[in-house]
């Protein structure tokens, strides 16, 4: 590889140096893997070092030679890296982070650590969140390290903190709580020292707050003196300059329980993790409280106060008290509430038509503006955003119906919720950063003309849910209902191909369970406008085709998915067409969904669905029972229980869902099969089968009864086009010397009497074959 080569991150041509250089020795990390972790991670990583004075630890030779500690930037740097002078007498000038570019460019210098301030650009003396940092000492475990972490998680809660832990990458472990910005590091040491004191002395056989190693005495050092202006802490997802190259990891406190060794979180992992699991502090600053000596009780006063810049009284929301009789309408009426003039609301709002409403406290009221489209989920997307009347700052938790004989009559739903941040103000605009559990992310409004404004998103997420493969919840299996039927609502179980639906911007993809592009196979599932009033969304479903008397047939179906003639597939919408009986809803117009409750996001994905469509509602029922007997006599496969109140839990298989079936079937993959004998010989003895868990593969046996000889060659030929591959199952299977073992790629569907004690399908029978 060259000595040097040039790249394009973003806007800005980045020279990368040195890419072979190994880092870390014993694991053999090269440079070229610290730049592409970075830069993967940069728009998670972002979010907690945007605009943070950084203090760098830079390994130009690797871990095992000389680092050196940085905070001024250099003299060579670029002018688009931006930075900031800080310090009384001997300034340095501490470099920002900002965006992509600036997170490759750091990297390409070998910087390994990344340390940040408790505040950020402009507002330097006023920091956003306070830390402990649990230092054992020499021999403590980890598992006695993370007792304390909870037990002062528990002691902390009381006081209307919200803290969050991670790993440090060492032995210890970081407790970061977020705190309005409105205080100076003084005060917030002041506090949090007398928290900390009160807590050591109620674990004085543990904990200590002395720093001197010897004075410890053995026990774990509850670290405040980061908390000073002057001081820095490895910022969340910094990769650390020791073996393994393990990273600082934001978890949650229930992944924190998990944990056996901090090092399990490193460099060549954690970019995969969050891609698949999310960032586990999503919304950290939406959690933002003033710190608890400064708390006021709330009193309920309606005490008349004279007009002020600070809030809005009634008189001055006369255009909202114009348009409302608040005799007809449960939108709240103005009054006077205290907050600290950060928060924001997103509504979802079905009046006339469906729309969102962004709205942004300022001085005292919610500036409003009508997003026909939604937010925007990535940049390059504008979006009219049209400034309406300002709201009441009630209106941050008002979700329910408006009459529909009111103006804006129809439901408003809070899509997302938190706190916001002017980030830079323009002539005619400005740009602002929302923080929230459901919506993180950087934003801009530009005024175009009047009250039209054009909103744009300025950063990106992780990766475009949209165009990812996502892994579908998947249920348990019961022979009935469960025994707490009222803790669960019931639907039909319908026979058909399990997909997602992903549209984006008026695209739609049809993903098979296993991922395979449907899209072609079915012309009438896609007219996007036609069938759904959004922008993007994903949503989880069955497609079906119906026989005379309305019921699933599989057959139908299943023909339609393996035709891959055109003007078959054309005739077949007309004669045969298909229908999708969608069930849940995964992303919708900028945010996901899974972490909402089911019964909000199925009146989102109802919501979301025009009637008269190939799409339709699987609709649910109270009564189990009712639907398990109406079920039987209509001679459906079966039907689904779910539990009220649960979350959308991607690729797992979960007791919230149960499906309880009038014959035992489950789609497998095929791993492989057994050479045939006698009259076999050309084929196939057995297939082996086993269930797809996320990645990894349940080994259910093996089938070899259910075929004739026709279906038998025509499997065979299939498998013949995969590529042998090794064993992927650790279980050792019966006949292995005479097994060819495949790429696990065709499935089919397997009838069978009950599961085995040792996890294999008992008397097992192929049905037909699914994808291949």
């Amino acid at each position: 590889m060259a000595k040097f080569q040039m790249t394009q991150v973003g806007k800005r041509k980045i020279k990368l140096t040195n890419l072979e250089k190994i880092l870390f020795p014993v694991t053999g990390i090269i440079k070229a893997e610290l730049v592409a972790y970075y830069l993967a991670l940069s728009p998670t990583i972002l979010r907690y070092v945007r605009r943070r004075p950084l203090s760098l630890i830079r390994y130009p030779d690797g871990i095992d030679a000389h680092q050196f500690f940085q905070k001024d930037k250099p003299d060579w740097a670029p002018d688009w890296i931006e930075s900031v002078p800080l310090g009384k007498e001997d300034k340095k000038h501490y470099i920002l982070a900002t965006d992509d570019a600036s997170m490759v460019w750091l990297a390409n210098l070998a910087c390994i650590e990344l340390h940040i301030r408790q505040d950020h650009h402009p507002h330097h003396h006023r920091p956003d969140f306070f830390i402990f940092d649990l230092d054992p000492p020499e021999g403590q475990s980890l598992r006695e390290v993370i007792e304390i972490a909870l037990e002062l998680r528990r002691f902390l809660i009381p006081f209307g903190y919200h803290p969050f832990v991670k790993t440090s990458g060492g032995k210890g472990l970081h407790i970061f709580v977020p705190i309005e910005a409105k205080y100076d590091y003084d005060t917030m040491f002041d506090c949090i020292k007398a928290l900390a004191e009160e807590f050591v002395r109620s674990h004085t056989a543990t904990c200590t707050l002395k720093i001197s190693k010897v004075a410890r005495k053995g026990k774990l050092l509850v670290d405040i003196y980061r908390n000073h202006a002057s001081q820095t802490i490895v910022a969340p997802y910094s990769v650390r300059g020791r073996e393994p190259g393990p990273v600082s990891m934001p978890l949650t406190w229930d992944l924190l329980e998990a944990v056996k060794d901090p090092t399990e979180y490193h460099i060549r992992n954690v970019a995969e993790l969050v891609k698949k699991e999310g960032d586990h502090w999503e919304g950290f600053q939406s959690f933002s409280v003033p710190l608890h000596i400064d708390r006021q009780p709330a009193t309920g006063s309606t005490l008349v106060l004279p007009p002020s810049k600070y809030y809005k009284t009634p008189e001055q929301l006369k255009s909202y008290l114009a348009k409302r009789d608040f005799d007809k309408t449960p939108e709240p009426p103005p009054s006077i509430v205290e907050t600290d003039g950060s928060a924001f609301v997103v509504h979802r709002h079905h009046a006339s038509r469906l729309h969102y409403d962004l709205r942004l406290e300022k001085d005292g009221t919610l500036l409003s503006w009508a997003v026909p489209k939604g937010m925007p989920h990535k940049p390059g997307i504008k979006r009219l955003a049209v400034q309406t009347e300002p709201h009441p700052v009630e209106y941050l938790q008002f979700d329910g119906e408006i009459p529909k004989d009111q103006y804006g009559g129809g439901m408003m739903w809070i899509y997302a919720r938190g706190k916001y941040e002017i980030t830079k103000e323009k002539k005619d605009g400005f740009y602002f950063h929302l923080s929230s559990p459901q919506l993180d992310g950087e934003f801009r409004m530009h005024n175009t003309k009047q009250k039209e404004w054009l909103l744009e998103r300025v950063d990106r997420d992780l990766t475009n849910i949209l165009d990812d493969n996502i892994p579908v919840m998947l249920a348990d299996s019961a022979k009935s209902l469960p025994a707490s039927h009222e803790d669960y609502f019931y639907e039909v179980k319908w026979d058909g191909i399990r997909v997602t639906i992903a549209i984006e911007e008026g695209v739609i993809k049809i993903r098979s369970r296993n991922h395979n592009d449907l899209t072609d196979r079915f012309p009438e599932l896609t007219r996007v406008s036609e069938s759904f009033r959004i922008s993007n969304g994903i949503f989880d479903g069955e497609i079906v085709c119906l026989d005379k008397k309305g019921r699933p047939d599989f057959k139908k179906v299943i023909s339609r998915m393996h035709s891959s003639n055109s003007v078959k597939i054309e005739r077949a919408t007309l004669s045969n067409p298909a229908f999708c009986y969608l069930f849940d809803c995964i992303y919708l117009d900028g945010r996901s969904l899974i972490n909402e409750p089911v019964e909000r996001r199925r009146i989102w994905c109802k919501d979301s669905i025009k009637k008269g469509t190939n799409y339709r509602m699987s609709e649910a029922l109270d009564d189990g029972h009712a639907l398990w007997e109406a079920a039987g006599k209509m001679e459906l496969e079966g039907i689904l229980a779910k539990r009220r109140g649960s979350k959308y839990q991607l690729g797992k298989r979960s007791s919230d869902w149960i499906k309880i079936k009038y014959r035992q079937t489950e789609e497998v993959v095929i791993l492989g099969y057994t050479q045939g004998t006698g009259d076999r010989a050309n084929t196939f003895g057995a297939l082996h089968i086993a269930e797809r868990q996320e990645d990894a593969f349940t080994y259910r046996g093996k089938v070899g009864t259910g075929f004739d000889s026709q279906k038998m060659q025509e499997i065979k030929k299939i498998l013949d086009k995969l590529k042998p591959v090794e064993k992927m199952i650790e279980e050792k299977t019966p006949d292995e010397k005479v097994t060819v073992w495949v790429t696990p790629s065709v499935t089919c569907e397997v009838q069978f009497a009950s599961i085995t004690a040792n996890g294999t399908y008992r008397e097992p029978i192929f049905q037909f074959l699914v994808e291949y």
